[in-house]
């Protein structure tokens, strides 16, 4: 369990991973429920092809749009499965076709992983593979005119913090990071203020959730209720709070990938009875991004 601590409020909001047989109004309705209004699509009705799937359901940027201006709900994070380390024209072609449904829908952000496994040590090939395909992505955003902008997260073979600063240093020009707080702290290792203190000036959004030190059936750990686990997630609203942090958290419940979990509105209930949960309820308007489709 974590202790209490004094937070000023930060704007919060949810992954639909852990809703993510959801249809989108429901999605949104959840998070109005809970007074949040940061959204972070990964999966909706049960699919993550996620241009495909608003083709299929009949979901133009206009009508998306509009559902989101009724919950006052901004389009953070678009949460794209593509990796800078291992892919191929496939996997491009279609990063392409997501970020042009992405930036259509108003998204600030779209996330990338970085490829490769934790554990076993990123190679200079890695490393320039991840550069170049950066690259190439801000060629891509140049030539189709998109305003989003890419993240990567601190996941797979980038857990940590030096793997991260390793691929910024080989970049002409540096891309954001989602902070997974909790794969910096349980696989590599380092405290909030470690992880903080070294990748901060490129921080743009933040990932939380909890979880103790037995085996599940992916893991060598299992992801329990906020504030249920051994995660120092005080420590992290705290930094972030002192920081004025001006991006959105997340609470990334996986039960897509751990179906062990709990549903997503148990967690948001424990979420909120945190004693370092305060938000600051933001409208569309106080966003530097409008969620209205370019």
């Amino acid at each position: 369990m974590t202790a209490p601590v004094s937070t000023g409020g930060l704007s919060w909001g949810i992954s639909t991973i852990g809703c993510a047989d959801l249809s989108l109004p429901k999605i949104c309705k959840l998070l109005s429920e809970f007074g949040l209004r940061e959204l972070e699509i990964r999966a909706v009705d049960g699919r993550i092809d996620l241009p495909q799937w608003a083709v299929d359901t009949g979901w133009p940027p206009l009508r998306a749009a509009a559902l989101f201006v009724k919950h006052q709900i901004h389009f953070r994070v678009a949460g794209s499965s593509f990796k800078l380390v291992g892919n191929d024209e496939k996997s491009r072609d279609e990063m392409v076709a997501f970020c042009q449904w992405a930036d259509s829908w108003g998204a600030t952000y779209i996330r990338a992983f970085g490829g490769g496994t934790w554990g076993k040590p990123l190679t200079d090939t890695d490393y320039n593979q991840a550069a170049h395909t950066v690259a190439w992505w801000y060629r891509e955003r140049k030539r189709h005119g998109w305003q989003t902008e890419l993240l990567l997260e601190t996941h797979d073979g980038f857990s940590a913090s030096t793997p991260c600063r390793n691929l910024m240093a080989r970049l002409t020009e540096p891309i954001g990071i989602i902070w997974d707080s909790h794969h910096t702290w349980r696989l590599g290792g380092e405290s909030p203020l470690e992880s903080w203190s070294q990748l901060s000036r490129w921080i743009r959004h933040v990932h939380v959730k909890d979880s103790i030190g037995k085996p599940s059936a992916r893991h060598p750990f299992t992801y329990v209720l906020p504030g249920d686990g051994e995660m120092p997630l005080g420590q992290v609203v705290e930094i972030l709070n002192e920081h004025q942090f001006t991006g959105a958290v997340s609470l990334e419940w996986e039960r897509l990938w751990h179906p062990y979990l709990p549903p997503l509105r148990e967690a948001l209930t424990r979420l909120k009875a945190q004693p370092w949960f305060v938000t600051s309820v933001k409208t569309v308007d106080e966003h530097p991004s409008p969620v209205i489709a370019r």
